[in-house]
């Protein structure tokens, strides 16, 4: 009986002393998104206004900000990529920002363990800055802290970070059609499926690239597969009328 009169004793002491869990003033935040075949991610925190002017007080202008709230804001990206036309290689970053009124530098930064800002900020880790336009969003006013992935297309997205009545947006672009080129020159062979010919000659004909070219993938393919779907057989149509 002593014994377990002590077990129990230490399981209610541990208990008693148990982390207590409180939610987060500011929300933790995770986004995924695919432009082409490169994979973004992002991972921040989103303050909320609570009554307080943002951007001048709060956040002041002319100085780095983490872009959210508690650690750094960090975003991730498996191809190298450009942003405001401007090379910016494949990796994870800090993206911090420096407000301004009419725009904000953009700042890709190579130490992504940070909470806020560094300790000692290094120029040598300043892999990319890049300048955006600051919109007032007129009439309209966003309580909490948004970053998110616009007009997404094959090759390019905006990034848009906006906050009360501002907006900023970044332009990127990836390197999907010359990673789909590579793969195909590399990969279709005479031994690949149907599928993969057809793929080759429809994405040929989408961006406007080789017509004669596209044109041989897509017999190929509905020579290589005798129940052949009726949009192979639309496509070889559209090769063989339209002229580009």
């Amino acid at each position: 009986m002593k014994n377990t009169s002590t077990i129990l004793a230490l399981l209610v002491g541990t208990c008693a002393f148990a982390q207590m869990k409180f939610p987060a003033v500011s929300s933790h935040a995770e986004i995924e998104q695919k432009v082409g075949l490169t994979e973004f991610e992002i991972e921040y925190n989103r303050p909320n206004i609570n009554n307080r002017e943002v951007f001048g007080k709060l956040v002041p202008n002319g100085e780095v900000w983490r872009t959210g709230a508690n650690e750094n804001t960090v975003i991730k990206f498996d191809q190298p990529i450009k942003v405001n036309g401007k090379e910016l290689a494949a990796g994870e970053y800090s993206l911090y920002t420096i407000p301004n009124q009419k725009s904000w530098d953009v700042i890709f930064y190579k130490d992504a363990k940070n909470w806020g800002n560094p300790q000692e900020w290094k120029e040598s880790n300043i892999a990319l800055k890049v300048n955006s336009p600051a919109t007032k969003t007129k009439g309209v006013k966003l309580e909490t802290f948004e970053i998110r992935f616009t007009n997404v297309q094959q090759d390019k997205a905006d990034l848009v970070l906006a906050w009360d009545d501002v907006s900023v947006v970044v332009k990127l672009e990836t390197n999907t059609k010359q990673a789909v080129l590579d793969m195909i020159k590399s990969q279709l062979n005479e031994n690949s499926p149907a599928r993969d010919f057809y793929n080759s000659a429809n994405y040929y004909y989408t961006n406007k690239l080789d017509r004669a070219q596209a044109l041989k993938w897509i017999n190929k393919a509905i020579a290589k597969d005798a129940k052949a779907p009726s949009y192979f057989v639309e496509l070889k149509e559209k090769l063989e009328k339209e002229k580009y």
